[in-house]
């Protein structure tokens, strides 16, 4: 608490001196919307903590991707939303609101503050980087969004700004991303306050050059050419090279009361929401089990209704295997429940009902200070491996990286506190999933869908740019059903746009013959 605590007093002082200041009438000719004295690495910490702290905003993200792709069910918003296709303006327009309004002005503030100043070179990068990471959160839910013009109400009074085509957003992030690299040098200024690599600047570079390897591949459907050169420059420059280059940021040990800086995952705070109704779908497990995924039980746990006692090894005694402790794929926490099940708990005889014979987010997972990981390294090997296995410029064989993402998307989960796997039971992963040829596109995406089980985002634009794993969209209630009977490919932007910014929103939907969410976003072509 002590860190938060000094930086708190040092906000305070700044904005306390500002206020003190307006006795000094030869300051009337400074540009009034721009503090000279501010550093801007006070934004920093404030941008990384809103990006995943908040619990009711998490349960908005959670709710489309996470039923889109079928890796979660049992909560009801989850499977009412997302799982069974029903459109919520508020709920789809939560990412946007959140982003736009908390923080398009701190990463544009962080940008034109420090650019062009020699002293300031590094404290730009992470601003341009972190611009990137969230505008490309942004851009592929919903497509073209507001972007060269957003955030610039102080610097150029663009209250309404258009809505940029996607295919140049993405060319800016390349250019954003290979500008970062190349100015940051560790002999200038240093970061402070940083929550992802404590002002690591080789780190920084490994992940900006990880970041354009992720979105380069997001290109591979309609423009590989491009996909093939941004990938292959951002190899060259160097990705991260193990676990420690990991992008994450910890949070304390302390309930998130709905919303606020610093007081715990966000994602964990939602998953340990009462009711504790989150199951992984049967879809996601059986996969795992078949690979035989040591990450099945630091994923997943069974615990009784005191959401304490832990009776996992019971309940897989009883039901025999993993993928009967997982929670049909896309259905509600009261549906399908098998009968009340009797096992020993303490020498005593306890029954067990159905709902809670299904496997649960993990004590490790839904602890508040659960670290949120950003980018791992064990997706950058899974990247890695396709760019091989599709022949482009990469050192080592795509046999290589895949077995590197294996080992180190177990080993990455003491991340959590969880005790580590066996060595036998890691190896046995890895040596039962060698790359067979002719699926090796098939295991390489469904690892990278195994592991984005707790970064919605990426799950549902991984899927959308591979395709992989095949999913059938249920529709077990088709007179309710928006999507006509399909997965959505994107989620439709707020209603207020209509209001607020009405000439631009209609120019972006005119851009989109019959606008809807079954249409996919630029680089998501067929």
């Amino acid at each position: 608490m002590r860190k938060k605590y000094t930086l708190y007093l040092l906000i305070t002082t700044l904005f306390l001196g500002g206020l003190s200041s307006c006795d000094d009438f030869g300051e009337l000719n400074e540009d009034p919307t721009k503090s000279t004295g501010m550093d801007p690495n006070l934004l920093l910490p404030t941008i990384q903590m809103y990006l995943t702290n908040d619990f009711q905003e998490w349960h908005r993200h959670m709710m489309y991707p996470g039923g889109f792709v079928q890796q979660w069910c049992g909560d009801w918003g989850t499977v009412e939303y997302g799982s069974l296709a029903i459109k919520n303006s508020s709920y789809m327009g939560e990412l946007w609101n959140q982003r736009y309004t908390r923080l398009a002005k701190n990463i544009t503030d962080i940008i034109e503050r420090t650019d062009d100043d020699p002293a300031l070179v590094n404290i730009n990068a992470l601003g341009r980087i972190m611009k990137v990471y969230i505008y490309a959160q942004l851009t592929d839910m919903y497509g073209d969004i507001p972007y060269f013009d957003a955030g610039q109400g102080y610097y150029a009074g663009e209250l309404k700004p258009k809505y940029d085509l996607q295919e140049d957003i993405y060319q800016d992030f390349f250019f954003q991303l290979e500008t970062a690299v190349n100015q940051m040098d560790e002999t200038k200024d240093k970061i402070l306050y940083d929550h992802y690599y404590r002002g690591n600047i080789g780190r920084w570079k490994r992940f900006a050059n990880s970041l354009r390897l992720r979105l380069a591949l997001r290109l591979i459907k309609v423009d590989p050419q491009t996909a093939q050169r941004e990938a292959e420059a951002a190899i060259s420059l160097g990705v991260m090279q193990d676990n420690g280059d990991i992008c994450l940021i910890k949070y304390e040990n302390v309930a998130n009361p709905s919303e606020g800086p610093g007081r715990g995952n966000g994602l964990a705070n939602r998953l340990s929401a009462e009711p504790r109704n989150f199951r992984y779908s049967r879809k996601l497990i059986s996969y795992m089990e078949e690979t035989e995924d040591p990450r099945i039980t630091m994923y997943g746990r069974c615990y009784m209704a005191d959401n304490t006692t832990d009776i996992t090894q019971q309940v897989y005694n009883a039901a025999g295997s993993y993928e009967l402790m997982a929670r049909p794929t896309s259905r509600f926490d009261w549906e399908e429940n098998p009968a009340p099940i009797t096992i020993s708990v303490e020498g005593a005889n306890v029954a067990v009902d159905g709902k809670y014979q299904f496997l649960q987010p993990s004590e490790w997972i839904t602890a508040y200070n659960a670290p949120y990981i950003n980018m791992s390294y064990a997706e950058v090997e899974l990247l890695l491996a396709e760019a091989a296995h599709r022949g482009w410029s990469v050192d080592g064989t795509a046999e290589a990286h895949f077995r590197n993402a294996l080992l180190a998307s177990v080993e990455q989960m003491s991340l959590y506190g969880i005790p580590a796997a066996s060595g036998s039971a890691i190896e046995r992963f890895i040596n039962v999933n060698p790359l067979h040829p002719g699926s090796e596109l098939e295991q390489i995406n469904m690892q990278l869908w195994v592991g984005y089980t707790f970064n919605p985002f990426e799950a549902f634009a991984n899927w959308r740019r591979s395709n992989i794993p095949a999913i059938t969209f249920l529709n077990y209630d088709p007179t309710r059903n928006q999507s006509n009977g399909e997965t959505p490919r994107r989620i439709l932007y707020p209603q207020e746009e209509q209001i607020k910014n009405e000439d631009n929103y209609r120019e972006a939907i005119d851009r989109v013959p019959g606008y809807d969410w079954t249409i996919g976003v630029w680089w998501d072509k067929n």
